[in-house]
């Protein structure tokens, strides 16, 4: 009976062109601008040499969890050096952005608390959400401060919590990503802090920031967006992912450290994982011996010069709103798989996202620039999805 049900379900999607497949295919001779390896560290030899030195040290597992036998000095060492890296007071490092976004939401908020979060937030955090003991979970319209104030108003006014919220009785977090992986707009933090700052007093008022897709971008040696407004102060948590532009796997929290504390005592899917792999830890430590000694400085002023060149073959305009566009560039349409086609067939790696990744009516396809594209490749690119866009859909 299940198998048939299963099969329905899958047969079901397939009618209606949602069936979502694994996409292994050859590369060999397509230029890649799906991945989110914006910087090209996963593919730079100078990085992956450091890796294979490091490698010959370290265990290749952790052989448990990091509460019984997965932790090492080698994993505390690291979470030292990342927090003192990005001027954190304290940092832990879980297996993944989506394991720490589930333990960050399901834990910290408390029974009577708000939360409030961008609409278009990662899925993990939406996971993570569902399970929360918060009082109340809303979404505000994207970037939208504005909204916030209205969504935030209402609902405390609801709960009839509008004074607990400005007294401190009550929590009230505020969850966010410092760029949206689909859209590539950059997170408004100071005017959607400055909103949250009106309703509760500080240390009831908690701001969350993923930066996955900000980290290696933006900031001083890609410390991410909140170092580059200079508000890393800001969010009571930032989240850092090392699958992105770090070119690597896994992912660290960076937090006060009570709450550090409190998670590796509360958050399931780090206490019931085996920790992450040492061979892992020793990738990420390289990395972030080439951003302090500078390494990767030309890397990232490379990346936003080849994402300003995409943006001007498109004719789109570039703008600094305080910090440059994103390396990730939708392409709107209606007929995602056609156009991502047409384009593969030009000789770019690009995908197809559509529903329920996006909202319905938002398909797209998904450009993501890295700092080994070339200028050309730019323009052939621009060129290509104009073609694509031109002929019959």
């Amino acid at each position: 009976m299940l198998e048939a049900q299963l099969r329905a379900a899958l047969e079901r999607r397939e009618r209606r062109g949602l069936r979502r497949t694994l996409q292994t295919q050859p590369d060999a001779g397509l230029v890649d601008v799906s991945s989110n390896d914006y910087l090209s560290l996963a593919r730079l030899p100078s990085i992956r040499q450091a890796v294979a030195a490091a490698l010959a040290d370290v265990r290749i597992g952790s052989g448990g969890s990091r509460l019984l036998d997965g932790d090492s000095p080698l994993h505390a060492h690291a979470e030292a050096r990342l927090a003192a890296y990005f001027g954190a007071p304290a940092a832990l490092l879980f297996n993944s952005g989506y394991d720490a976004n589930v333990s960050l939401l399901t834990t910290l908020p408390q029974p009577g608390d708000v939360v409030v979060h961008d609409a278009l937030v990662h899925a993990s955090m939406h996971d993570g959400l569902r399970a929360s003991r918060a009082r109340a979970v809303r979404s505000f319209r994207h970037n939208d401060a504005a909204d916030l104030e209205h969504v935030l108003r209402g609902v405390l006014e609801e709960l009839g919590a509008t004074d607990d919220a400005r007294a401190g009785r009550c929590n009230v977090f505020l969850a966010l990503e410092s760029v949206y992986s689909m859209d590539g707009t950059v997170c408004s933090l100071r005017a959607l802090a400055e909103v949250l700052a009106r309703h509760a007093p500080r240390g009831a008022r908690h701001i969350l920031v993923d930066e996955a897709h900000g980290v290696g971008v933006y900031g001083r040696g890609g410390r991410g967006v909140c170092d580059a407004l200079q508000l890393a102060d800001v969010p009571s948590v930032r989240l850092v992912t090392f699958g992105k532009a770090w070119g690597c796997a896994g992912a660290v929290v960076l937090c006060p450290p009570v709450w550090r504390e409190y998670l590796l005592n509360y958050a399931r899917p780090l206490i019931y994982s085996t920790a992450l792999a040492p061979m892992q830890v020793a990738a990420v430590l390289c990395v972030l011996d080439a951003l302090e000694r500078g390494d990767v400085d030309v890397r990232i002023e490379t990346l936003h010069a080849r994402t300003r060149q995409l943006y001007e073959a498109l004719g789109r305009p570039y703008v600094c709103d305080p910090l440059p566009p994103a390396p990730i560039v939708p392409v709107y349409t209606a007929q995602p798989l056609v156009l991502a086609a047409r384009v593969q067939r030009a000789g770019f790696l690009v995908r197809a996202v559509r529903y329920p990744t996006v909202p319905r009516g938002e398909e797209r396809v998904r450009l993501c620039v890295h700092a080994h594209n070339t200028r050309e490749e730019m323009a052939q690119l621009a060129a290509a999805v104009h073609a694509a866009q031109g002929a019959a859909l």
